[in-house]
């Protein structure tokens, strides 16, 4: 018979011991991945907000612009030139605008999935460091060209 005495509740095991790279600083990392992309998204908004704001300055101004020139009286031919041009500057401001939103939601992105990629890339060079094994290189164009695709992309 053995005088050892197994702790009750732990089957012999050791538990982990928390220290402040461990399991317990995991609320503080949490906090702080949702901060960043918080923030991430935040300026996100302005720049939509700033791309939407100058749209309507600009649209105020031509409409002005048109509102002006329709206050004197004008031949038919003028009426259908004017429609024509705020049709022009319709259609080009709108294509304009939404390539510049789809500029500042890709900016917004990539600002999201870079917080992400650090994150998860300091994470595992503390494990590289702990002497855990890591996962696969996360940093952005890691990536390796094998020879078949050097010769077609170049």
């Amino acid at each position: 018979m053995s005088t050892r005495k197994t702790q009750a509740g732990t089957g012999g095991m050791h538990a982990a011991s928390p220290g402040p790279g461990g399991w317990t600083d995991l609320p503080r990392q949490q906090m702080a991945a949702c901060t960043h992309a918080a923030c991430a998204l935040f300026r996100g908004y302005e720049a939509i907000r700033r791309i939407q704001q100058k749209a309507a300055h600009q649209a105020l101004a031509h409409r002005q612009a048109i509102a002006t020139r329709l206050k004197e009286p004008c031949p038919p031919m003028e009426l259908l030139a004017l429609q024509a041009e705020m049709l022009k500057y319709d259609l080009n401001g709108a294509a304009a605008y939404w390539q510049q939103l789809a500029a500042a939601s890709l900016e917004m992105q990539r600002e999201l999935l870079g917080s992400v990629v650090t994150g998860m890339q300091a994470e595992a060079d503390e494990a590289a460091a702990n002497g855990q094994a890591t996962g696969p290189d996360l940093s952005p164009f890691s990536f390796k060209v094998s020879g078949a695709q050097q010769a077609s992309a170049s």
